[in-house]
């Protein structure tokens, strides 16, 4: 018998790589993550906005497709948004969210961040500015499928400090969720 190697090397030098979600792999070398397929093919190039989270307690951390996603960030004015990207690398869903889940069931929970005038100070020829934050779940296609769950006042300066903001929405289950209102209270809403 003559044993035949059948080992060839795909890709190397990665300092990272993690297990497949819908038949792909995000690989990582140095700050940078790309995707392949089970070909070992990079399918996705390497870049630096693909977002690595924990799919499961224990998990390493890496990008990961769920629903044909995967999310993404870039840095405005030193604040940090979140949209997604299909598996082709696109971005498909943008939006000034400061914080977003990956998605389950073809949903997910996105934190939209809003500006609104609401005066002027005469003295100083300035507006006076509202910031405010609001949980939405949006679906794969970026359409908001409740209305606002928890609107909530916004220090930008927050913002600004490179900490992620809590999401106060998790989903639940099918169309369902259940938001963390002010007094840190529960409430459940089907959408």
């Amino acid at each position: 018998m003559v044993c035949i190697p059948a080992n060839s090397q795909l890709v190397k030098e990665l300092d990272q790589v993690s297990p497949f979600y819908e038949g792909l792999a995000a690989i990582k070398k140095g700050d940078q993550w790309a995707f392949m397929d089970k070909q070992g093919t990079i399918v996705i190039n390497f870049r630096n906005d693909l977002v690595a989270t924990s799919q499961k307690e224990g998990d390493i951390k890496a990008p990961v497709f769920q629903n044909e996603r995967a999310l993404i960030n870039r840095i405005e004015d030193n604040i940090t948004y979140y949209g997604y990207i299909d598996k082709k690398g696109n971005e498909v869903i943008t939006g000034p969210y400061v914080n977003a889940t990956t998605f389950n069931n073809g949903f997910a929970i996105v934190v939209h961040f809003s500006r609104k005038i609401v005066g002027k100070n005469k003295l100083l020829d300035k507006d006076v500015v509202a910031y405010h934050l609001e949980d939405y779940v949006i679906d794969v296609n970026g359409k908001a499928m409740t209305p606002m769950l928890h609107t909530r006042n916004c220090n930008p300066d927050k913002l600004k400090s490179g900490k992620s903001l809590d999401i106060t929405t998790v989903l639940l289950g099918e169309r369902m969720v259940g938001v963390q209102n002010a007094e840190k209270k529960w409430e459940i809403h089907s959408f």
